[in-house]
């Protein structure tokens, strides 16, 4: 039985190995032909294109495992039952079960070491081939280095707060307006010129503020500073908004969400892919258990044939 296990568990990490291979190449040359114009419009040397995709590698791995892993459960067990190698099997009292179990077995082992991925090298690597693309080849100006424009989030209860410019590494927002609602009425409004983080008080100090209530009749008040201390919102929300969920792990992307909850954001998307990092690896596992019996079937078609009909 061991050699029977060597055998099926060799012909299935072989068609494993080069399925994801052709997956590799489809999706480089797929992603290459989408960029081309920005590739040969940079600056950037040709070795950090070559680097990009190197840190693509591990995504499009993880992305493809599930089919890749139906591919070679049908492969391995496909080809034994069209030669019979199946029967041969069974007559020798060695169930469909039986033989099952190491594919199992070894479908465990790649699912446990592709979770593990998911939540250490995967998100790493899409973090530094983003960062390659966005800075290096597109030539834009590093995050912590950088500002950001034109950002809208939910404050606490109906307050909405809008920043027309940000400046990361400074931690000061220009042309701020804050926003209090009653449905679909505005109760108040806070024209803002400026508002920076202080790190020793954990709040925002606003300078030459513009209060207006309208509450029944408009009211205006001006301050020249005032502490905008009872925000839930932190510097670092401001930076992550444009974060995507390929560069975080599931911690990551959990406490995110949690943050826009609280904000008021719709956070649908991002539950939808919390979910994902979960249920992704259970799902490389639970396509080997539909792909062996489906496989085990010999028919009498040709053998491209078959394997199509398997896969439908």
């Amino acid at each position: 039985m061991r050699l029977l296990d060597r055998y099926l568990i060799q012909k299935f990490l072989f068609v494993l190995f080069f399925a994801s291979m052709a997956f590799i190449v489809i999706f480089i040359v797929v992603d290459l032909i989408e960029h081309l114009d920005k590739f040969l419009d940079s600056k950037a040397p040709f070795s950090r294109t070559v680097v990009y995709y190197l840190y693509y590698i591990p995504s499009i791995i993880t992305l493809t495992l599930p089919v890749n892993m139906l591919l070679s459960s049908l492969f391995a067990l496909g080809t034994m039952a069209q030669h019979n190698e199946l029967v041969a099997c069974m007559s020798a009292g060695v169930s469909l079960y039986r033989l099952v179990w190491p594919l199992l077995l070894v479908a465990l082992l790649i699912s446990l070491l592709s979770g593990i991925a998911n939540e250490t090298v995967v998100p790493q690597a899409n973090r530094t081939r983003l960062d390659i693309y966005e800075h290096e080849i597109r030539d834009r100006p590093r995050e912590q280095f950088g500002t950001r424009r034109e950002i809208s989030l939910q404050d606490r209860g109906e307050r909405q707060l809008s920043i027309d410019f940000y400046n990361i590494r400074t931690q000061k927002a220009n042309k701020v307006n804050i926003v209090w609602r009653d449905g679909n009425r505005i109760r108040e409004r806070w024209d803002v010129k400026t508002m920076a983080w202080d790190s020793t008080r954990q709040a925002w100090r606003m300078s030459g503020i513009t209060q207006r209530k309208f509450d029944p009749d408009e009211e205006i008040s001006r301050l020249d500073t005032l502490w905008y201390e009872d925000s839930q919102i932190l510097p670092g929300d401001l930076v992550d908004l444009d974060q995507q969920p390929e560069e975080m792990n599931y911690f990551e992307l959990k406490r995110f969400v949690e943050r826009m909850s609280i904000m008021g954001s719709n956070a649908r998307k991002w539950i939808v892919d919390l979910d994902m990092k979960i249920t992704y690896p259970i799902a490389r596992l639970i396509i080997v258990l539909f792909g062996a019996p489906l496989a085990s079937r010999k028919r009498r078609s040709g053998r491209a044939r078959g394997l199509a009909m398997r896969i439908l």
